[in-house]
């Protein structure tokens, strides 16, 4: 049981056996591993807000060392679709939004390191400038870090991150079913990975006499109804990844979100 606020009551166990570090913030979960637990494909504001309130429940209780952020905004005034009218002047609102998103993640995760990723979504800021305003394209003010106000949640910007020969990338593959885009960003890669963009869940294996390789596709964070597919039910699954490594070894699974419950053992 939790609180108002979220703590866990006392004489739970959790705060008998949870170790925490001087300021009494909780240090993560497994002390042995180096996790890394990758959000993908809010699309604010079509985010599913059950899904995401799930996500960033399991990241405070886990704590992992690295938190990869992929598409948190759609942008969607910005992209060359057609859109509402009603919402074309919601780029601020969104933006505001993702904002208070960013900020709890940071007071779940206070010692994580966090890296926005590069994705199509957030190149609709630099396209659409470059369509409409390409004299504005040099300031500073109109970059991702700075429009996004990154630094003051300590947010890295990177095109991709790399740790231990597993890559995590947005993606910009799409194959028709969940697994399908997986292996083909892993032979594209030729590595381990994680990536985003497709919105399926799921994980493909291959060995060769060289390596054993691992790709998961990430699932995602945004509603699975959104407005702009016009009644169509797509192929999509709610969804995030982590990474476990322990010395030489690895242990990376996507885990489903269920009904607003990550899909995984009691931890």
């Amino acid at each position: 049981m939790r609180d108002s606020f979220g703590r866990y009551v006392p004489g739970h166990a959790e705060n008998n056996h949870r170790q925490r570090d001087a300021a009494g913030r909780w240090l993560p979960k497994f002390t042995d591993r180096f996790n890394i637990i990758s959000l993908t494909d809010l699309h604010v504001p079509y985010q599913d807000k059950k899904a995401v309130q799930a996500a960033m429940d399991f990241c405070e209780e886990v704590q992992p060392n690295v938190l990869i952020l992929h598409e948190l905004h759609d942008f969607y005034s910005l992209s060359r679709f057609d859109k509402d009218p009603s919402r074309i002047d919601s780029l601020q609102a969104e933006l505001d939004e993702v904002a208070g998103c960013l900020d709890e993640l940071r007071a779940a995760c206070p010692v994580a390191r966090m890296i926005l990723l590069k994705s199509n979504h957030l190149d609709r800021l630099k396209k659409y400038i470059w369509a409409h305003a390409q004299a504005l394209s040099p300031l500073r003010t109109l970059q991702i870090p700075a429009i996004l106000g990154l630094d003051q949640f300590d947010i890295e910007y990177m095109d991709h991150f790399i740790y231990n020969n597993f890559i995590f990338k947005h993606g910009d593959l799409v194959s028709k079913d969940a697994g399908m885009t997986a292996r083909r960003e892993m032979q594209a890669e030729g590595m381990s990975g994680v990536s985003g963009h497709t919105h399926r869940l799921g994980i493909v294996y291959h060995r060769t006499r060289e390596a054993s390789r691992v790709w998961i596709e990430s699932g995602c964070l945004c509603s699975l109804d959104a407005e702009y597919l016009d009644g169509r039910v797509p192929n999509w699954q709610h969804g995030i990844s982590m990474v476990s490594f322990y010395d030489s070894s690895y242990f990376a699974v996507p885990l489903a979100i269920d009904n607003g419950n990550v899909q995984f053992v009691k931890l």
